[in-house]
Parts: C-alpha cells; sequence; structure tokens
C-alpha cells in the first residue's frame, strides 16, 4: 500500500477524511512496524481530553481504518501494521536522495539529479510541516550541488523558498548564492544576502552565519565563477540546522547545547563589545574565567553572546543554568545532567554489574570527551559548591576545556580570571535606553538630556533600562523620570532586606509591578517559586488559577519575564533571576510562597503521574525529553513533597524522576531520595511514615499514595539501590511493597504486582531466591515483563556459569524490547548478548554492542554507551582498524581518563602487539595495565580480578619457552604478584565466572611452567564455575589457551567430575588449588 504523509494524508491515492481518523493512520504507519499502544493512539487523537471509554473509542477508529485497506493488526495493549507491503512517501524521498547523495560522490552528476528529480516529484509544491521541509531541503541541497557539478541547467525556486522561510534556512541561502554566481547573477546573490541580513537583524537582531557570510566573501571576491562539467565550486556542504544547534560539520567537532533563549536573541546585545572580546581573550588566556556583577547588569546576556560565538566558530559548548537550583548538592547533578554523566558506569568487562563512582570519577567519566566551553550561569547563591564542582571538572578534565561562570561574587578558584562587569558608560546606556524605546514606541519624542539624566537614575543598569523602555510605551521621559522619584519614598517594608545598590532596580520594578492588575501581580509573585523555564500550564497551576495567557502576555510586554518560543514545542517562559528575588521577597512578605508551592507541587505532581508509565515502550523517548525539560521543577516539587510529609505527591514526583536517573545512570541519586523519602535515618519518622505503615499513619482526611505508582518508585528504589551499594533502601522498599500489596491490591496494576516479586529476592542476593523470581518474570503474558524476566534470568545464569544460556535469554528480551519499542531495554539486553556470546562468536558481539551503543545514545545513557566503546576499539584494532587502534592509544595515554578504561586500552593494545609478534611491547603494556588496576582504591572486586588475571595472561604469553631464563623469572614474579592480588579479592566474591576466571588464571601459570596437574585441575575448576580463556584476557578476544592445550581429554574428564559439585565446593577447592600455585598456602 502506497501511503502518502507529505501531504494531504492518503492511502493508495484515496485522502483519509477526519482529523481523528488520519491521527490514528499517522500514528501506526510512523512506527513502521512496531506496535502502538492504546494509551499512545489516545494521546495521538484526543490530546490529553480522552473520551470516557478509551478503547472503545480506539476500536471504533481502527474499525474504520481497516475499512480503508490498512492491515492493521491487534497485538497485547495495542495495535501494528505490518510493515511489510507499506511505502510511505517520506520513506521514498530520504531513499532517493542518499541514493543521489552516493552517485554525486561517485560523479555520477546524470544519476544524482536523476534521483533528485525522482525525489522532488514526492514532496508538495510548497511544504509545510516540519518533515516535509526538512526532505526538501535535502532534496534542494543534492540537486544543486549535482547541477553545480555538472554545469547546469541551474532551478533556484526550491532555494528560494527555503531561503525565505522563517527562520530563513541560512545553509540553503548559501547554497542559493553559490547557484545565481555559477550563472553570472552577482547582483541577485549579493541582493539575498542583503535581504537575509535585513531580516535577521530585524527579526532577531543577529547577523548571518559563518556559512553565509563566506559565501558572501568569495561572492566579492570573484571566486564563484561558473564551474565547468569537471570542476566544482567550493560550496559548503551544510543542511538546515536550527539555531543553537550543531551542524554536521560542527557535530564532528562536538555538541551545541544552547538553550533556546541563547540560540537567538530577541534584540541585539549593546554596549558590551569591548566585554566580549575581553572575556574571549581571557578564556583563551586561562582555564576559568568568572563575570562578575551585580543583580541586572547583564552578566547571563553577555555569557550568552560569548557562548553564542563559540558556537558559531564551530566550537563545542555546553550551557549549564544554575538559577533554578536550591540547594548546593544539585550543581553536580545538574552539570552530570547536561554534559550527559553518571553516579554509576558499567564494571568492565561485566557490562551488566555497576559500580558506583567517587565524585572525581564522575566527573572524569562525563569529562572524557568533553571539548570547548562550560557555562555556569547564575553561581552566586550556591557559590561554594558551584567552585568546588569546577575546580574537580577541569582536573579531570582535557586541557582545551574552559569554563566560563556568571556571578555576584567570584569564584575564588587557582587560575580563575575574573572579569567585572561594569554598569555601562552613559553613552552606551542612553544607546539601549533608546534603542529598546523606539522598539516599544516608534516616533517618541527624545530629549538625550532627559534621556541621560533617567539612565543615571537607574545606575546604567541594563535590565533597569529594558523594564525603563517598556514604561515608555505609554508615557514620555519626563514623567516616567517624576514616577520614579515617588517610587524610592514608597519602597516598603517588603523590599527594605533586599540589597541597597539595587534600590533603583527595585524601585522600578516595583513600580512595573503596580502598574498591573491586582490577579497579574500575584501572578508575579508567585512565578518566583518556579526554578527554571515553564509553560503555560504550570503558571496556572501556581496562580490557581485557569487560565493566565492574558497574564504572562502582560509580563512579557512589561520585561517581567522572557518568552522563549525558540525551536519546536510550546512557548515556556523565564523569570529573569533579579525579578525572581523581588518577586520572593514580595511572597515572603505576603505569606503566600506556601501556597505558590502547594501549587508548583501539584502541577509537577500530576505532570509525573502521567508520565510515568510512558517510561515503557514506544513513549520512552519522548518521556525522557519532556522529563529533561522539567527537570527542575519536578525536583524542586519532590524536595517539597518531602519536607513536608506530602508522601502521596512525593510518590508521584519519584514515580517519574526515579526512572529518569535510572535511565541516565544517576544511581546514587535514587537511592539518596528513597532513603529522605523512607526515612532510613530517622526510626521515629518511619514509625509515623503511611508508606510504610499504611493507614495508621494518615492524618485525619489524608489518603495512601496511589499503589501502582508506589510500587513503581519502591521496585526502582531496590534495582538502584545493588547499584549504589545501599541494602537499606532495600530492604525499606521491601516492606513497603508487602504493605502496598497487602493494603492497596486493587490499586496494584499486574504488570507490577509481577515485578514485585523481585523486590525480596534482590533484597537477600540469593542466587536461588533471583533464580525464581526471574523464572516467574519469564512465565508472565506481559511483554515487558518477560522481557525483564529473560534479561535477570541471563544475569543469574551467567553467574552461575551458563553463558550460552544466558546470551539465548538477552536475544529474546531483545526482541521482545524491540516490539515494544522499548530503547532502554533494548540497549541493555544488547550488552548481555554482547557480553555472554563473545567467546563463541566476536564478530556477533561486536555487532550486538555496536546495538547497545545505539539504543543507550538514544536514551541519554552516555556514560555506559562510553564504556561500551572502549570494548568495541579493542576488538576492532584486533581486527586491524587503525582508527580503534589510535583512539586506544588515546585513552591509554590521557592523563586524565578513567583507571579502568585506561586498563582496558592498555590489555587491548597488548594483545594487538601480542598479535603483531612484538612480545616486548605486550608485556610493557600489560604490566602498565595492572599497575594502573593495583594502584586503583576504589575499583569493585570484579573489575580488580579480571583485569589483573588479563594482565596475567598477556604476560605468560607474551612469554614463550626460549625466552632467556632471566626473562622468564622476572615475568613469573610479576605474574604471582599480579595474581596473589586478585587472589585476596577473589576470596571475598560470589560471582561465579569471575573466580572462575580467576582459576584460569592461575590455570595458565601451571601450564606455563609445567606443572600439568594443577594446570589441569584449575582449568577444570575454572570451566565448572563458567569461565572461559576469551574471560581471563578480554571479553571479545580470542587468545590460545596453555592451560586448555594441557588438560586435553584429562580435563574435560575432570570437568566431568565437578559438574555434580555444589559450586560453593567448588570455590573451596578453587582457592585452596590456587593458593598451592602462588605459594600462599601454609
Amino acid at each position: 500500500m502506497q501511503v502518502t504523509t507529505l501531504g494531504p494524508l492518503a492511502l493508495d491515492g484515496r485522502p483519509v477524511r477526519g482529523e481523528r481518523l488520519a491521527a490514528v493512520v499517522r500514528e501506526l504507519v510512523a512506527a513502521r512496524g512496531h506496535a502502538v499502544s492504546v494509551r499512545a493512539l489516545v494521546e495521538a487523537v484526543w490530546d490529553g481530553a480522552p473520551p470516557d471509554d478509551e478503547t472503545g473509542a480506539v476500536q471504533a477508529l481502527v474499525s474504520r481504518v481497516r475499512r480503508l485497506g490498512l492491515a492493521v493488526e491487534s497485538v497485547p495493549g495495542g495495535y501494528r501494521v505490518p510493515r511489510e507491503g507499506l511505502v510511505v512517501d517520506a520513506d521514498e524521498v530520504r531513499a532517493l536522495v542518499v541514493a543521489a547523495r552516493t552517485a554525486l560522490a561517485a560523479d555520477d552528476t546524470a544519476a544524482a539529479r536523476a534521483h533528485a528529480t525522482a525525489a522532488r516529484a514526492l514532496l508538495p509544491a510548497t511544504p509545510q510541516d516540519a518533515t516535509a521541509v526538512r526532505l526538501l531541503a535535502d532534496t534542494a541541497d543534492v540537486a544543486a550541488r549535482a547541477a553545480l557539478r555538472a554545469g547546469g541547467p541551474f532551478d533556484d525556486d526550491d532555494l528560494r523558498l527555503l531561503a525565505t522561510r522563517t527562520p530563513p534556512d541560512e545553509p540553503a541561502t548559501a547554497l542559493l548564492v553559490h547557484v545565481l554566481a555559477a550563472q553570472g547573477r552577482d547582483a541577485e546573490a549579493l541582493e539575498v544576502v542583503e535581504a537575509l541580513r535585513r531580516d535577521l537583524a530585524e527579526r532577531y537582531g543577529t547577523d548571518p552565519s559563518p556559512v553565509v557570510q563566506d559565501a558572501h566573501l568569495a561572492l566579492l571576491r570573484g571566486e564563484l565563477r561558473r564551474p565547468s562539467a569537471t570542476t566544482t565550486p567550493a560550496v559548503p556542504d551544510a543542511s538546515p540546522t536550527p539555531p543553537g544547534e550543531s551542524s554536521p560539520d560542527a557535530s564532528q567537532r562536538g555538541p551545541v547545547r544552547l538553550p533556546r533563549a541563547w540560540r537567538r536573541p530577541a534584540t541585539p546585545l549593546v554596549g558590551r563589545e569591548a566585554d566580549v572580546a575581553a572575556v574571549t581573550a581571557a578564556l583563551g588566556a586561562g582555564p576559568v574565567v568568572t563575570v562578575v556583577a551585580t543583580g541586572g547588569a547583564g552578566k547571563t546576556r553577555l555569557a550568552a553572546e560569548v557562548a553564542r560565538l563559540a558556537a558559531e566558530r564551530g566550537e563545542s559548548v555546553h550551557v549549564v543554568e544554575l538559577a533554578g537550583l536550591r540547594s548546593g548538592d544539585d550543581v553536580l547533578p545538574a552539570l552530570l545532567g547536561e554534559l550527559g554523566g553518571a553516579e554509576t558506569a558499567p564494571t568492565l568487562p561485566d557490562v551488566t554489574e555497576r559500580r558506583v563512582l567517587p565524585r572525581l570519577e564522575r566527573l572524569r567519566a562525563a569529562a572524557h570527551d568533553l571539548r570547548g566551553l562550560v557555562v555556569l550561569d547564575n553561581c552566586e547563591h550556591v557559590l561554594a559548591d558551584a567552585a568546588r564542582t569546577v575546580a574537580d571538572l577541569l582536573a579531570v578534565a582535557p586541557p582545551d576545556v574552559t569554563v566560563l561562570a556568571t556571578s555576584r561574587a567570584p569564584l575564588g578558584l587557582v587560575g580563575e580570571r575574573v572579569h567585572r562587569l561594569a554598569a555601562l558608560p552613559d553613552d552606551d546606556a542612553l544607546a539601549l535606553l533608546h534603542a529598546r524605546a523606539q522598539d516599544a514606541r516608534p516616533g517618541l519624542v527624545w530629549d538625550d538630556e532627559r534621556a541621560l539624566e533617567l539612565c543615571r537614575r537607574l545606575d546604567n543598569l541594563p535590565l533597569a533600562l529594558e523594564l525603563a523602555a517598556a514604561r515608555l510605551r505609554s508615557m514620555p521621559v519626563e514623567d516616567l523620570l517624576h514616577g520614579l522619584a515617588d517610587r524610592f519614598a514608597l519602597l516598603d517594608d517588603a523590599l527594605r532586606g533586599l540589597p541597597e545598590r539595587h534600590a533603583s532596580l527595585w524601585a522600578l520594578v516595583d513600580w512595573s509591578r503596580e502598574l498591573l492588575p491586582d490577579d497579574e501581580r500575584d501572578l508575579l509573585e508567585r512565578l518566583a517559586v518556579v526554578p527554571g523555564a515553564f509553560p503555560a500550564s504550570l503558571a496556572a497551576a501556581v496562580a490557581g488559577v485557569d487560565d493566565v495567557r492574558r497574564g504572562l502576555a502582560d509580563l512579557v510586554d512589561q520585561s517581567l519575564l522572557a518568552l522563549e518560543d525558540a525551536g519546536s514545542g510550546p512557548a515556556r517562559y523565564r523569570m529573569l533571576e533579579t525579578v525572581r528575588e523581588y518577586g520572593e521577597a514580595r511572597l515572603a512578605a505576603a505569606g503566600a510562597r506556601d501556597d505558590a508551592l502547594a501549587g508548583l507541587v501539584t502541577w509537577a505532581a500530576r505532570e509525573c503521574a502521567d508520565l510515568a508509565p510512558r517510561f515503557v515502550g514506544a513513549g520512552q523517548l519522548a518521556a525522557l525529553a519532556r522529563c529533561d525539560d522539567e527537570a527542575e521543577t519536578f525536583v524542586v516539587a519532590l524536595r517539597r513533597a518531602v519536607e513536608t510529609a506530602d508522601d502521596t505527591a512525593a510518590v508521584d514526583l519519584a514515580s517519574t524522576l526515579f526512572q529518569w536517573w535510572s535511565v541516565r545512570g544517576m544511581h546514587a541519586e535514587v537511592v539518596t531520595w528513597a532513603e529522605r523519602l523512607l526515612h532510613a535515618d530517622d526510626p521515629a519518622a518511619r514509625r509515623a511514615c503511611p508508606l510504610l505503615v499504611g493507614r495508621p499513619g494518615l492524618a485525619a482526611g489524608a489518603h495512601l499514595p496511589d499503589g501502582d505508582r508506589t510500587a513503581t518508585v519502591v521496585l526502582q528504589s531496590a534495582m538502584n539501590a545493588g547499584a549504589a551499594a545501599s541494602w537499606r533502601a532495600t530492604a525499606l522498599a521491601s516492606r513497603v511493597l508487602r504493605r502496598v500489596l497487602r493494603e492497596q491490591p486493587d490499586e496494584v496494576s499486574d504488570r507490577m504486582r509481577a515485578l514485585g516479586q523481585v523486590v525480596p529476592a534482590l533484597a537477600s542476593s540469593a542466587t536461588a531466591e533471583l533464580d525464581a523470581a526471574a523464572h516467574a518474570l519469564v512465565a508472565h503474558d506481559d511483554d515487558y515483563v518477560r522481557a525483564l524476566g529473560l534479561f535477570l534470568r541471563g544475569a543469574v545464569r551467567e553467574n552461575a556459569g551458563e553463558p550460552l544460556d544466558s546470551a539465548q535469554d538477552a536475544r529474546a528480551a531483545f526482541a521482545l524490547f524491540e516490539q515494544l519499542g522499548d530503547h532502554w531495554g533494548m540497549g541493555m539486553a544488547a550488552q548481555g548478548v554482547a557480553q555472554w556470546s563473545a567467546a563463541q562468536d566476536a564478530a556477533q558481539a561486536v555487532q550486538w554492542l555496536e546495538r547497545g551503543v545505539q539504543h543507550l545514545e538514544l536514551v541519554g545513557a552516555a556514560q555506559d554507551a562510553r564504556s561500551l566503546r572502549v570494548l568495541l576499539d579493542v576488538q576492532r584494532a584486533l581486527d586491524g582498524s587503525t582508527e580503534a587502534l589510535d583512539a586506544l592509544h588515546e585513552t591509554a595515554d590521557a592523563p586524565r581518563a578513567d583507571g579502568i578504561d585506561v586498563a582496558h586500552a592498555l590489555l587491548g593494545l597488548a594483545m594487538v602487539a601480542l598479535a603483531g609478534g612484538d612480545r616486548p611491547t605486550a608485556v610493557a603494556r600489560a604490566l602498565r595495565a595492572a599497575a594502573v588496576v593495583r594502584q586503583r582504591r576504589d575499583p569493585v572486586a570484579q573489575a580488580r580480578v579480571v583485569f589483573l588475571v588479563s594482565a596475567a595472561v598477556v604476560l605468560l604469553q607474551a612469554t614463550p619457552p626460549g625466552t632467556d631464563d632471566d626473562e622468564r623469572a622476572r615475568i613469573e614474579r610479576h605474574v604471582v604478584a599480579v595474581l596473589s592480588d586478585a587472589a585476596a579479592h577473589a576470596r571475598t566474591l560470589a560471582d561465579m565466572p569471575v573466580v572462575g576466571t580467576f582459576a584460569l588464571g592461575c590455570a595458565e601459570l601451571a601450564a606455563w611452567r609445567g606443572d600439568d596437574e594443577h594446570a589441569t585441575t584449575l582449568w577444570a575448576l575454572g570451566r565448572r564455575m563458567g569461565a572461559n580463556v576469551a574471560n581471563a584476557a578480554l571479553p571479545l578476544g580470542q587468545p590460545h589457551s596453555l592451560a586448555g592445550r594441557t588438560a586435553g581429554e584429562a580435563g574435560e574428564r575432570c570437568l566431568d567430575t565437578l559438574r555434580t559439585r555444589p559450586a560453593a565446593e567448588v570455590d573451596r577447592l578453587v582457592v585452596a588449588t590456587a593458593d598451592r600455585v602462588l605459594g600462599l598456602a601454609p
């Protein structure tokens, strides 16, 4: 069936009539063969206002869709349209564009133009929706390049359409300049550039981007002459890119993450050119620069300009806005959230185990690939923690990373360069006031002398001048001067506590407030509790009214709020920090702060309750993105709910935040808040906590939190407690779950009831209990529950020494997660398949690792993805990739890289050297890897054992018979020392494959010595524990086993006798036999 989506929706040319019917068709087709839940269809069709009988209403629409000829299948929980036989025009266009680019790269311009023409025929004449516009841009781009390559003819209609859109497509504009110049139409090309310049200046107060500027300069120099069939002008290869986001070329240098309001400022920056230059120069000369100034002086605006210009130069830029934080403890999580850092990391080589990272390790992991500029805006209220975080970041980040901070006081760091931002000079202040006043009221009668007096009365502060310009919309300068004098006298007690140096600013803000109607005054004050950018719905909740859109528009009009409507999604608003300070003072004086915070908590809890179920399945990415937008508000609400013992709201909030933190690797954050919520450190509070004791702990008229969301919270708490080594949180979670299932059984879904079976097993960590819980999940009829059960069973089987069965379970889990559209599940399952099947098929394991990286990056689990890349680099280097080899060298030699990553890279390099016959280099790198691991104070025991054994195996294999006796003796001493260190940690573990890996390492030593008896015994013991020689070197490596050759059939017979013995007995045999080989036995 042919599906038309780029214009009016149609199936085989027949229009789909009716918005609701079209919405269902679009959702099902967009899923490309994956299942779409009933809930997702309800959201798509009714947009937050569902009918009473959601399931019945969806069924009716699906029946109508089937009558249109679309083969809709019913699946558990929803519907799907098989991908086979489905031809979607958008997919066809994408394929044709790829074919055109491929042909162009092969210098087949005729084929490229033919493909581009075919693609354009599938697009509407004037595309409207974002997908069609993007495809038009791609099509026009490749068509123009093919025409330039061939020398004509030139059709510029599509490029002109893109260049004149709002906002204009600047890469298309640059390409249009090339096309016109190639036809000798230089005058038209110049007019295109000038029209763009005017449009950007008038609409956005900015200049054309570098791609247009470069084309303009080349045009003026006469470099864009008409090409021949064999020459092509140097056209920048760029496609449409939203302002503030990285272009394809820029993305290779690093990401650009600018807040909406920073991407394209609404007004030009006046009077700060010298400051911009000075701060930019200071960043080039030192690692950290702090812009210090009073409130309202324009620190954030200056930082935004510096960051924007850095992004235009192709530098990586990250921005961390701290204004909304209410605790210094939140600074590090905010930075990690922006950089993609995590609080835990996979315990390589076992990627399914996790270790908690100390503070510096978290930053080191986040900063591993960091480049360019990091901006921390508004540090003053969390100054000490911001300073510590910056110092720690710079200690572990690459040397080309610089930090720009804004604050009302310096950070006080060694090497910090402080740029004190003074009030504007008179001329610049006057120019700013005049520009903004003319924008607000064209034709305003102007008197420079009186206007300058006004500027001086306002201390030439940019924010005060912006507010004054808003007042000049309705009064002359003279009246504003008189009114301002009156306001100084009217500053009441609510403002007396504010800094006196801001008196003029507070007076102007206060005046602006007094001119508002009562309801908008109240709105202004109440919005001060919102920590960051917010949608109109949150403003309404804080104000306690149904609709505040008119009030928000008035506050924006008065410059008391900033409107952020760049980019996709609904408009958001932000209160400037200085105005917030004023609003908080007013709110506290009125005694209304608690009421405003209650509105914020209610809104956030409602949003989180709605988001929580969407973290599973096809809506996962959208839920993560939504949580990204509202995280500041959600955390403030959670803190308030916990402080006020509002367990119902706290559970609703935690049901979303705990899932968001888990996916992003912030496991310690989950456990910290779980312990606060369950009063882990306060026995008296626990005895009165309704979550733990149920209804006896409720106040009069109160009710228990929702049972299903409570189960979600405690399950997340228990799952994360293992990574954070907090069994207390697991034990408390078990108590809560038992209470919920006893008192609120009807509120708990079948899914959560089934998953709750795992919590007691996690608390005990007994293999038998975990295995029983996993099998129960696998038998469930919910695909998500089954997928988690399969993955858990795979982990249990791997610990029990059954890697083949483990890999099979992980593959089955991946298939179910894929059917559900759950990327986090797919990423975790792919890791398991790679690890547990590596010894049998290294090539397949690499492919699974690549899948894992892809899905983990989609959900923002950057640290997990980064760790997997080390494994990939090792295997690719062994397969001959010079690029992967360079990456390993870079990691091994990086002075600030994570120690485990360094050790892993060194072992990979040692194996590459060994494979190439360079034994001295293999020995040197293996010894260095062992030294790195032994020097670390905090590695997880499993990782320490495996890496030390790996180093020992490489050392032994790099020193074969015939090596000089002195060298063999030296290597033997090193190997015994390394394995003895590993023995001390192996004795503490219940992880059978890791203990088995230790046994195989000792078997290799015995075989190397010629001790066949001990080599055979230890080889069989190691295999019985589920290890193999690949584990004893590198997860994806395939080294030859000295012990395996020695053991032979005798080893297999020994292994057969060990299979019936209990694991505990086998473990004792490993320790005793290894001690004899290492000379540790008494």
